[in-house]
């Protein structure tokens, strides 16, 4: 039977395109073995030798995989010494031993030999590289685990805090059964306390204790003022000022501005003149810039009254008796 032919060149599926970045020991030992390849006598089933066999058939005759014979062909692999001897042995057998392969046996292992080394050298930095994120990828679980330990250990404290507050709530909860009045009374205490802090007591007329409880009065406002100071709370202040205009008659404002004045509290005193003058009666202002004046405090008395021309709106209803502490 006469060996079956084709219009197509034979092996040309040997003839592999390889890639630039192929290096020279490798790319040498691709075309090596695609020449090779064209040695093999390749037959069908019914034993016709084939002109024009294909890769599948060409790895069939080998024992190998086709896709692994293309990359052999293409330089993408180096296949093992085991595997080249197998095909130089196979393509030689077919060829006969009266024709040359273009290489022998040992020079073609020494081929592959030299490209596998290659090899191993271009792939030293991707190890690196590697090895490299290796011990990133290490330390990174390490610092993970540290992270999760110290959330774990939050969440404990955070359980024991919550525990607690609710032991002591309950504990409340049942003192406030036992003593029903107790939180009452409580707050009533302290709410009396603040009162006795922040408001100045006013004096009734005909009162002999008249200059050592208006005194008191100023050095009680004063102490409180620079404590607030200090504190960083100006609108407590604010409060203190407008508690002591509700309180106080327009001549115990006049007496608190010349001793608060003598005590160098200038700032708490152009204060106090400002509200007054804005929040009080136009009866009140003109009375209190008239003792000023008569006091000799002429800049407070004329900023007492500019305060009351300045503000807008109808006069406060305030009159000139204190009101009565609550």
């Amino acid at each position: 039977m006469a060996a079956r032919s084709s219009s197509r060149r034979p092996f040309a599926w040997t003839e592999k395109n390889l890639h630039e970045d192929v290096l020279p020991d490798k790319r040498r030992l691709a075309m090596t073995l695609q020449e090779i390849c064209r040695h093999l006598v390749i037959k069908s089933a019914d034993g016709v030798t084939l002109t024009h066999p294909t890769q599948a058939q060409a790895a069939e005759h080998l024992k190998i995989s086709e896709t692994s014979l293309t990359r052999y062909l293409k330089g993408q692999y180096v296949p093992a010494a085991q595997v080249t001897a197998s095909l130089f042995d196979t393509a030689r057998r077919d060829a006969g031993d009266g024709r040359s392969l273009g290489i022998t046996r040992e020079k073609l292992l020494e081929l592959r030999a030299q490209a596998e080394q290659e090899r191993c050298g271009n792939c030293a930095r991707h190890r690196e590289a590697v090895r490299v994120a290796g011990q990133k990828l290490k330390a990174a679980r390490e610092t993970q685990e540290r992270l999760e330990q110290t959330a774990e250990e939050r969440d404990a404290q955070l359980r024991a805090l919550r525990q607690h507050a609710s032991v002591l709530k309950e504990e409340a909860q049942r003192a406030r059964s036992i003593h029903p009045g107790a939180e009452a009374g409580l707050q009533k205490g302290r709410r009396a306390a603040q009162s006795a802090t922040l408001l100045p007591v006013p004096r009734r007329r005909g009162d002999r204790q008249q200059s050592g409880n208006e005194v008191a009065a100023a050095q009680r406002i004063t102490r409180r003022a620079e404590e607030l100071l200090r504190g960083g709370r100006p609108d407590s202040i604010l409060a203190l000022l407008r508690h002591t205009v509700e309180a106080y008659t327009s001549v115990e404002i006049a007496l608190l501005v010349s001793l608060l004045r003598t005590s160098g509290q200038h700032q708490l005193v152009g204060n106090l003149v400002h509200i007054y003058g804005r929040d009080r009666s136009d009866r009140d202002v003109v009375r209190a810039a008239l003792i000023l004046h008569e006091q000799d405090a002429v800049a407070d008395a004329e900023a007492l009254l500019r305060s009351a021309a300045a503000r807008p709106g109808s006069t406060p209803p305030h009159s000139d008796q204190p009101r009565p502490l609550k």
